[in-house]
This record gives C-alpha cells, sequence and structure tokens, in this order.
C-alpha cells in the first residue's frame, strides 16, 4: 500500500514538470521582447578623429531602460542625446529609443565593443558586437583650411575661425547645415565667448554643440570646437550668412617668462583676450520648379511619411470620431502645412488640435506633426473616411511626391428615434403623430353666428408689438444660426471672414510691443499679421508661405505692384528685425506699424476667392 501513493506523487511531479517545460518557451518568449542594436557610423578613424556609437533599445513596454556600456578605458565618450518613437501594427504598439555618443580615442589601435545591454525585471538583454580601429594617422585637412592655418609670413597661427555649410545650392525652405569650427592651437582659459551670425533670410534652428576633437593641419595640433544650425532659406536668390565671432583668452606668446624660477608667473594673469570672426557664406537659393508641381502641392519640403489612425471605428450617428493625421520624416517640421480634407458629404469635419515633435537625426531635424480631425457622421450605415492625399517636394531627388493614408472603415449605428428625414424629429416613445391618433373628436352641430364683431385684436398695434417682437427675435436667431453653421461646415468661409479681425489683433498685440528693447516681439507679430491674413483669405496654411510665394498670390489676385513691394519690404523687415533687433529704432518701429497697417487696408480691396 505505501508504494501506490509514491506512485502518485511520482506521477503529479513528472505532469508538473512537463506542464512546466511546455510553459517555460512562451514565458521566455514573452519576457524576451527587448531588442539591442549597437551600431558605428564607420568602423575605421584616425587617431585625432572621432566615432559615433549608437544603441537602439526596441520593446513592446513603454519606458524602456537606459542601456548600460562597458568600461572603454581608450575612448573618452560623450552622451549627444536621445530620440524615441513609437509604432503601432495590429493594435500592438512598439517603442523604440536610440542613444547616440560621441568616442573620442587616446590611443591607436583596434578595440572590441561589447557587452552593451539593457536590464529589465532582473533580466539582462545584451547587444551585438562592434569593433573600432584607431590608426595614428588621421585624414589630411582640405587646402582650404591648411591656407587659413597660415599668417601672411606663412606661420601657423594659434587660432582660427571657419564657416562651412553643407549646401550652397539648396532649394527653398531646404535644410542647409552651417557648422563653424574655432581651431585652436594654444592653451586657452576659460570658455570663449561666441557672437552668433547674422542668419537673415532664413529660419535658424539651433542643432548644438560637438564634442571636441583635435586635428593635424600643417603639422600641427589643434583642438577643434563645432557649432551647428540649421538654416531653412525663406526666399530664392543669393543670400549671406554673415560673419561670427569669437572672443577667447589664450596663453600669449609674448607674454610667456622667460624666468625659470617664474612658474606661477606664467600661470597667473599670462593670457591676452583675443577675437577671431569667420568669412561670410553666400547661399545661391534655388526657386522650386514648375515642372510636374501639383496643383494640390501644400509647399512642405523635405522626406515624409503620412499615416491615419481612428479612436474608434463604430459609433452612433452625430457621434464624433477623431482621426489623428501624422506626418513624419525629415524636415522643417514646424513649417509643414495642414493636410487638406476633402469635402465629405456624410460627415461633418473639425480639426480640434496640432502637435508636433521635433529630433535631430546626424545633421538633419525631423520629428512628426500630428494633426488631430473629428468627423461627425450625418448618417448610418458603412461609411468610410477616404485615403487623405498629400504632396511634398524632395529635395534629393528634386521631384514632387504623392503619399497617402489608407482609408478608414466607421460603422454607424442607428440610435433610438433616429428619423431619415431632417424634417420630421425625433419622437418620444409611445406618442402617435398623424392621422392614426384615436383622441375623440367631437362634432359641433351649431356653428353660431359668422360675422365679426368689433376690431380684431389680430390687428391693434399692440397685439401686433408685443407679438411681432419675439417673432422678429426667433427670426433673427434663425438666421444667426444658420450663418453659424454655414460658417461651421465652411472653414475656407470662416477664416476669410475673420482675417480682417485676427489681422487687426495682431497689430494690436504689435502696437502694445511698440518699443525698441522688444523689437524682435514687435516685428514677430507684424509679420504674423500680414501672413495670417493671407492665409485666412486664401484659405491655406501660414507655415509653407514663402516671400515669392506670397508675391506670386498677390499678382495672381490683382494687386498693384505697390501693394506687392510694400509687401515684400515689410516681410523683409521683420525678417531682418528677428535677427538683428539692436539695429531697430523707435522710428523704424512707427513706420513698420502705419505701413502694416495700411497694408492690411489695401489688401481688404483684392478678391481672394
Amino acid at each position: 500500500m505505501p508504494d501506490k501513493p509514491r506512485r502518485t506523487l511520482s506521477l503529479i511531479t513528472l505532469l508538473t514538470a512537463l506542464l512546466c517545460a511546455a510553459i517555460a518557451p512562451s514565458v521566455l518568449g514573452a519576457q524576451a521582447d527587448i531588442r539591442v542594436d549597437v551600431s558605428l557610423d564607420r568602423d575605421t578613424i584616425g587617431l585625432a578623429e572621432r566615432a559615433h556609437l549608437q544603441v537602439k533599445v526596441v520593446g513592446s513596454i513603454q519606458n524602456l531602460p537606459d542601456p548600460k556600456l562597458p568600461t572603454l578605458p581608450m575612448f573618452k565618450l560623450y552622451h549627444q542625446g536621445r530620440s524615441m518613437s513609437f509604432q503601432s501594427v495590429n493594435g500592438n504598439m512598439t517603442t523604440s529609443v536610440t542613444h547616440r555618443f560621441a568616442m573620442v580615442p587616446s590611443k591607436a589601435g583596434t578595440f572590441p565593443i561589447d557587452n552593451i545591454s539593457v536590464v529589465y525585471n532582473n533580466k539582462r538583454y545584451k547587444g551585438n558586437g562592434v569593433t573600432l580601429t584607431v590608426i595614428d594617422k588621421t585624414t589630411a585637412a582640405p587646402e582650404e583650411v591648411e591656407e587659413q592655418a597660415r599668417d601672411d609670413a606663412g606661420q601657423t597661427k594659434d587660432y582660427f575661425m571657419e564657416a562651412v555649410v553643407d549646401n550652397r545650392t539648396p532649394y527653398v525652405n531646404e535644410q542647409v547645415t552651417l557648422t563653424l569650427k574655432f581651431y585652436i592651437a594654444v592653451q586657452h582659459f576659460g570658455s570663449p565667448e561666441l557672437t552668433e551670425p547674422v542668419t537673415t533670410g532664413f529660419w535658424t534652428e539651433l542643432l548644438g554643440n560637438e564634442s571636441p576633437y583635435y586635428q593635424r593641419i600643417n603639422g600641427r595640433r589643434y583642438k577643434v570646437v563645432e557649432r551647428k544650425y540649421a538654416l531653412y532659406p525663406t526666399q530664392t536668390g543669393e543670400l549671406t550668412i554673415g560673419r561670427a565671432r569669437i572672443r577667447a583668452t589664450v596663453a600669449s606668446r609674448n607674454k610667456r617668462s622667460r624666468d625659470p624660477f617664474d612658474a606661477f608667473g606664467s600661470f597667473f594673469g599670462r593670457g591676452e583676450t583675443v577675437s577671431v570672426t569667420s568669412t561670410p557664406v553666400k547661399v545661391d537659393v534655388r526657386p522650386l520648379p514648375d515642372a510636374g508641381r501639383p496643383a494640390d502641392f501644400s509647399g512642405t519640403i523635405g522626406r515624409y511619411a503620412i499615416s491615419a489612425e481612428a479612436d474608434k471605428t463604430e459609433v452612433p450617428v452625430n457621434q464624433p470620431v477623431t482621426v489623428k493625421l501624422t506626418l513624419q520624416g525629415i524636415g522643417n517640421i514646424k513649417a509643414i502645412a495642414e493636410p487638406k480634407i476633402p469635402e465629405l458629404p456624410d460627415f461633418r469635419i473639425y480639426q480640434a488640435s496640432v502637435d508636433e515633435s521635433v529630433n535631430r537625426v546626424k545633421d538633419r531635424l525631423g520629428g512628426a506633426k500630428i494633426f488631430e480631425e473629428v468627423f461627425i457622421p450625418k448618417r448610418p450605415g458603412l461609411l468610410e473616411i477616404p485615403a487623405i492625399e498629400y504632396t511634398y517636394f524632395d529635395p534629393e531627388q528634386s521631384r514632387y511626391r504623392r503619399i497617402s493614408t489608407e482609408p478608414i472603415a466607421v460603422n454607424v449605428t442607428r440610435p433610438e428615434g433616429y428619423a431619415e428625414s431632417p424634417e420630421v424629429p425625433y419622437g418620444a416613445t409611445g406618442q402617435t403623430l398623424g392621422s392614426e391618433a384615436r383622441d375623440i373628436r367631437y362634432i359641433a352641430q351649431d356653428i353660431g353666428d359668422l360675422e365679426p364683431s368689433g376690431q380684431l385684436v389680430l390687428f391693434t398695434p399692440l397685439y401686433l408689438m408685443v407679438n411681432g417682437l419675439p417673432v422678429l427675435v426667433l427670426a433673427g436667431l434663425v438666421v444667426v444660426r444658420r450663418r453659424r453653421e454655414k460658417l461651421a461646415s465652411d472653414i475656407g468661409l470662416a477664416r476669410s471672414r475673420g482675417a480682417n479681425k485676427l489681422a487687426r489683433k495682431h497689430l494690436a498685440q504689435a502696437k502694445a510691443l511698440a518699443s525698441a528693447d522688444k523689437a524682435g516681439e514687435f516685428y514677430a507679430e507684424i509679420y504674423r499679421a500680414v501672413t495670417s491674413y493671407i492665409a485666412d483669405k486664401l484659405n491655406i496654411s501660414p507655415h509653407g508661405l514663402t516671400t515669392d510665394r506670397i508675391k506670386e498670390l498677390l499678382s495672381e489676385r490683382g494687386a498693384d505692384s505697390d501693394t506687392i513691394t510694400m509687401t515684400t519690404d515689410l516681410l523683409g523687415k521683420c525678417d531682418f528685425a528677428r535677427f538683428a533687433p539692436a539695429s531697430i529704432t523707435a522710428d523704424d518701429i512707427t513706420r513698420s506699424l502705419k505701413a502694416a497697417e495700411e497694408l492690411i487696408a489695401r489688401m481688404e480691396g483684392l478678391r481672394f476667392d
């Protein structure tokens, strides 16, 4: 008898082990849904150069842990930030976080970089290994840099500055990356003081400072400090990026002590303040080509993808469906124009909000802009929000591209009491209307005298006044309501009618800022007043409007040359004032405010439809 319980226990133990073995792979699979990808921008660098390490962590959880890097004694590591993205496929959300590091080597050799990992729920997820080779030889400096490093006597300079752009012939609104490089071969004290370059005619975004590195030029070792900008030209033609200036305190050659015992004297107070400037850079901005330009071109430039996602796909009649239209890619995210949604007979459409996120991919700015649109179905049935098309110009391929979302099917249900005809109101439950009513109706046998006696109250002044006033008020309310419904259904009409009011509001805010110490804010309001007025009148986005495009639009609508000249001059003054507010006087502000008011009044006479 004792053997039977023992055999039963052994059988239970065996079944439990088999069950655990069957479940274990699925549990491990559920845990192991984090991936770590490690990459280098190049696998071989010189000793005075640097490499960029990228660690990408992908997983199905929202808060991904930061990666843990091994000890790398042969390198100095500088964290250069991180970027995050989300992706939803069939309802499964995936999060991706990319960390970037600059690696500055201290000696030559071949170095494996391994054991980069993340830890989540006490489990370690390891990334792939990479190898970086450092050679004791730097890339030769370009001839123009070697020439800049020499003075008039042919000697190498202790310090100099260079300004370079990656593209001297961009299209309008295409990113130009400006890099300021400060080379210094002597000891310096404190942090250099920078005067930013004047970038009139460009929309400017600072990309930030790079980690310092070393470069050998003309046989001399220089420390190089870089600062980068993303510039977006707002007009065509030749534009000039002004000089940048750096002031620094450096060890002075002519003040070095010859006394061998003056060790502390050479450390304290032996520096001098020097100033160095960059050479102005000219950029020839090309207009967008006319060939192949679609009629619905949005004015957006870059490279993008578009997607649409609805918060629900089954709603009753007159209940909202919120659709997120996401434009994501490389380009000036802040200047992306709103997607144009066609008139849909089965929906009323309203814009709810706009959100944007900007990130840096190497030296390019990009990110995403999300437009929330509310679709309200008018009737029951299986309705469809069609594919939303969007056009942009790809400067790398020099061509216009068209992208579109996937259509979204919406099942609209019939609520209780819904009537097919808009003339028939909702009826209360149990109420009977029309000829089917069964109330008792008595027939009068004697109708009496049919002749009227005395004056009818209907025609007395008091009756007309007391009863006519509510009718007039009701009629006025009906007119106002219909006007509001018309404006709500016709966004373009609403924007056009409100254009002057919004422009006057901006001008009033500008008038409140009309002082020399607030010149930048003043001209920003003047700029918004003019561009938003034109955009609202034409029902287009103000972000894609350049000076050339505004001239073209005004000319098409019959504006005279004085109005066009006044517009371009005022917008040019606004661009200049935003980047050089210190040069603006009180008289400039007074004249600009008067010119803006006169310009809005002039454009009221144009036909914008």
